[in-house]
């Protein structure tokens, strides 16, 4: 399979969003129309493409494992995260208004993309709809939680845990790391290269990412519309972490929502209130415009359902 310049664009757009605590590159790769591949892909690796190796060479092996389209999606990742994490930072720091409006616009307008297509719309998925919304804004509103400790289990634990969300859209990876008190100490065993943490962490991603993504594969390609009206809703209750006119409360774990008035009157400064107002309507319009490099997003096969 050839390189895909628009996989590598998508990863671009993956990597941003992974920057943000409160943001999830599953939400990216949801709305760009790659989610099921990325999914399907992940789902398939395993023991049996060794097999497909010793029989019939490295490239029935390259190609039955769609590498092609997870390395680049990859590169993708990796390349937005080095270019663009400094920046993020500084303009969450400078700007949060602004850059938080437009990631509401942008999941706001994806809820409909997801949703559009689907061809059930009886009971389940609205159920389905609202247990997603419900478990994403009881995840958004949780108090911080008491650290576990410094330890390669814990590590281990963590890292299981947040992959698991950061392929499920609205939820944020780094979010759960702050919600179970890991992400400072993540952090901190970057910065001091801290080997036997970082393999704990790695190692517990790894497992936790081949363990759930099979499950998620088979739930798509059984109950699709069912499982897509829940990740819907993982998007909209999302939406109550992403309001713009917020401030931190317990070290940058729990949050106080305000209106845009009452943020200019407790920061000392302007409500950004037409600026915000313009970068949600930036984030629709981009919705809309990925619409069409994806036209065909989420759909059901024959056989699903």
């Amino acid at each position: 399979m050839s390189f895909r310049p628009g996989v590598f664009l998508r990863g671009l757009a993956m990597g941003a969003a992974d920057v943000v605590p409160g943001v999830s590159g599953g939400t990216l790769a949801l709305i760009t129309g790659i989610y099921e591949e990325l999914i399907d892909t992940l789902g398939g690796i395993g023991p049996g493409l060794l097999g497909v190796w010793r029989r019939q060479g490295f490239a029935a092996f390259w190609r039955a494992g769609n590498f092609t389209f997870l390395f680049t999606l990859l590169a993708g990742i990796v390349t937005s995260i080095a270019l663009l994490a400094r920046l993020m930072t500084w303009l969450l720091e400078h700007h949060p208004v602004p850059v938080w409006a437009f990631f509401c616009g942008l999941i706001l307008a994806s809820i409909f993309l997801v949703l559009a297509p689907l061809k059930k719309r009886g009971p389940p998925q609205w159920l389905a709809f609202v247990v997603g919304t419900g478990a994403a804004v009881a995840i958004s509103l949780a108090p911080g939680l008491t650290a576990f400790g410094v330890s390669p289990l814990i590590f281990f634990l963590g890292g299981a845990v947040a992959i698991c969300a950061m392929i499920l859209p609205g939820i944020s990876g780094s979010f759960i790391l702050l919600l179970l008190g890991l992400y400072p100490s993540v952090l901190a065993a970057v910065d001091a290269g801290d080997g036997p943490l970082l393999l704990s962490f790695v190692a517990g991603c790894a497992l936790g990412l081949l363990a759930f993504v099979r499950l998620l594969k088979w739930l798509l390609h059984h109950y699709h519309d069912t499982v897509m009206a829940l990740l819907g809703g993982f998007m909209a209750g999302s939406l109550v972490k992403l309001w713009p006119w917020r401030l931190p409360l317990d070290q940058g774990v729990a949050e106080r929502w305000l209106w845009p008035a009452d943020y200019a009157r407790a920061t000392d400064g302007a409500s950004h209130l037409g600026l915000g107002l313009a970068m949600m309507a930036v984030g629709l319009v981009l919705v809309w415009l990925l619409s069409f490099a994806a036209p065909v997003h989420n759909e059901a096969t024959p056989t699903d359902e």
